[in-house]
Parts: C-alpha cells; structure tokens; sequence
C-alpha cells in the first residue's frame, strides 16, 4: 500500500490555529516514517485522519489506489484497513485479553476468529494470557494487546 497526504488541512472549531496546514506526505509500500514535533502541533490529528477518525478541512487522503478523504468523499474508518494504536491503548477494560483482541473480527466464523486470535497472542508472546483482564497486565503487556487487536483484522 501507498499514503499519499496532499495538502492536509484542519482547523478544529474554537481553535486559534490549524492542527494542520497543507500537510504533504507520501509513503511507498514497506517505507517506514516518522511524525517529529511538539506537543500540539498535529501528529495525532494527521495520524487520526489517515485512520479516518477526523475529517480533513481541505486535501485529501489516498491509500493505494483508493482515495479515502477529500473535497467530496469520506471513507469511513472501518473500511479503510488502517490499523492504529492509540497511545494508552484503549483498551475495554470489561473484555477480557482475548476478547479485546476479536473485537474486530465479530463478522468472521468464530473458529476463525478463535484461530486468529490464538496466531496474534503467540506473536506478541501472550498466549498464557487470553483470559486475564486488561488491568492483570503490566503496561508493556497491554501494549502488545493493543498491537495484536490493531492486527487482528489484517489491516493494509
């Protein structure tokens, strides 16, 4: 998959400034980047409309060969295939480990979500914890929790 931002803009209602002011990136396909700054200046904001959680002012927002933010088209978050990480983890705190994980898997056969579930906590080295609870777990443990539920529905 490619990300290609073209001229990214936000301004959030109330705000003095734009989150973002024509934010151009481009990403190929297995490129790694990185958003560098300060505290406010609009890495989440631009993560987020990628994901599709905020909406761009102006520009747009193309994954591949797909267009999924711009003037006149709003891909919503579930059907862009992108997988996020929030930074403290969002966790539902009523489900358990497993649980959390298959949260986004509940339109698949539930012996394939039980396989995929089972395939995502041998990779993040948590496969004696499928039962505990979010609050059982050490801050490293429930980031890898968060990392497995951001891969379980096979994100682009």
């Amino acid at each position: 998959m490619q990300l290609c931002i073209q001229n990214a803009s936000k301004t959030y209602p109330g705000g003095h400034r734009a989150a973002l002011d024509g934010v151009t990136v481009q990403l190929a396909r297995g490129d790694i980047g990185a958003l560098i700054g300060p505290s406010g200046c609009g890495k989440t904001t631009l993560l987020r409309a990628v994901a599709g959680l905020e909406r761009l002012q102006s520009g747009s927002v193309v994954l591949g060969d797909q267009t999924v933010s711009g003037p006149s088209v709003h891909v919503w978050p579930e059907a862009r295939r992108v997988g996020m990480v929030f930074q403290d983890y969002a966790l539902f705190p009523h489900l358990s480990v497993a649980k959390n994980i298959a949260f986004g898997l509940h339109h698949q056969p539930k012996v394939e979500v039980k396989n995929r579930v089972e395939q995502l906590l041998e990779l993040v080295g948590l496969a004696n914890k499928a039962q505990s609870m979010p609050h059982e777990l050490s801050g490293g443990q429930q980031q890898r929790v968060a990392l497995a539920r951001a891969l379980a529905p096979k994100p682009q």
